[in-house]
């Protein structure tokens, strides 16, 4: 977390504010005008309409109350989009909706060596039946970022509404949902220097119609419908916090301090012997991760060797288990996952590279 959300959070917490909202008292003012000015400031960081940003716990669990609201209108007619690019968290809701209403869930491919999305299998699995596209926004595992703009394009034009993923682009990518045009979004504070919590935006009139589970006391419109139960102001002020930090930071600026970092990682691993990068080689519409495998050492003794140098890299799939089943990588392990955040510089992109190839060289 940075230091300004840390500090929002420990704030709210003793300032006496903690309280919850609708009373008559200043407590209960706070925690209203923190509610309305946190969607404001995430609207403008998200570049979306404040009255359709909603506040949670954390993006999966605000999704499975999203697709379950969703499930309620599909029927066996309908179809539901998916791609293999994403995280489960895009994946199992839709799927479990699907389950309950005797909807179609598909998955589009993705080409294995080059890392993209299969655009004519797309086009060719969206028509007239599809209601939903779930897509990602940018793949947490092997750094994808798909066109989005075609995507929503093509969707839209079947009638059909889409649902981006947006934890993996959130922090690398300037994000304007007004001009993306996508009907719902999904984002974790936590990948973008918050705390651990959710936020999604749903577009006002989708989210005021949807038959979302509530308590009868609860709003019928705007975001508090969604928002079940007392919100947890504390996350919500780091929340704003950090989304100030990003507005301040420039998206644009981080963008290319973050590009001029992963260049010279992803050219390090790729010219190294012995190391295998899946998913994209190349610096074009992509988030600063990558994926590889070393030979003859499993995914998991990488990691511990490198967990070992003071290098946090995470082996698996990372909840991405379409791409690594696709990959036929399941068995074997699936693949090591490193990436460039706001706090890392040139010396641990080094000592990451001289460690990895330490250990090829043995």
């Amino acid at each position: 977390m940075v230091d300004v959300a840390i500090n929002a959070m420990s704030d709210w917490a003793a300032n006496g504010s903690n309280a919850n909202t609708g009373g008559f008292f200043p407590a209960a003012d706070a925690c209203d005008a923190l509610l309305d000015s946190t969607r404001t400031v995430v609207g403008e960081f998200l570049g979306a309409d404040a009255s359709g940003i909603c506040l949670g716990a954390n993006m999966t669990t605000m999704t499975m109350a999203f697709t379950r609201a969703v499930a309620r209108t599909l029927t066996s007619d309908d179809r539901v989009v998916g791609t293999q690019l994403d995280h489960e968290a895009n994946v199992s809701p839709w799927r479990i909706a699907c389950e309950l209403s005797g909807a179609e869930h598909v998955l589009t491919p993705f080409d294995v060596k080059t890392g993209r999305l299969d655009m004519d299998a797309f086009e060719k699995l969206v028509d007239d039946r599809t209601k939903w596209v779930a897509v990602t926004g940018a793949s947490n595992l092997i750094g994808t970022m798909p066109d989005l703009e075609t995507v929503i394009a093509i969707a839209h034009k079947h009638g059909a509404r889409v649902f981006v993923d947006a934890v993996a682009l959130a922090p690398h990518k300037q994000i304007n949902i007004r001009e993306l045009g996508c009907d719902v979004l999904a984002t974790s504070p936590y990948k973008w220097y918050g705390p651990h919590a959710g936020v999604m935006y749903i577009e006002p009139q989708l989210l005021n119609s949807l038959p979302i589970a509530k308590v009868r006391a609860a709003s019928e419109t705007g975001p508090r419908k969604f928002e079940t139960g007392t919100p947890n102001f504390e996350s919500i002020a780091a929340v704003q916090a950090a989304a100030r930090f990003l507005i301040e930071e420039d998206m644009q600026q981080l963008a290319k301090i973050e590009g001029d970092l992963f260049a010279p990682l992803l050219e390090g691993l790729l010219d190294t012997p012995g190391i295998t990068v899946w998913g994209p080689h190349d610096l074009a519409s992509r988030a600063p991760t990558v994926s590889f495998t070393v030979d003859s050492m499993t995914t998991d003794r990488v990691a511990q060797e490198l967990a070992a140098k003071k290098i946090a890299v995470w082996s698996g799939d990372s909840y991405a288990m379409e791409i690594v089943q696709r990959l036929g990588l399941t068995n074997s392990g699936g693949v090591v996952r490193a990436g460039i955040a706001r706090y890392v510089d040139s010396e641990d992109v080094k000592h990451l590279l001289t460690t990895v190839r330490g250990l090829v060289s043995r």
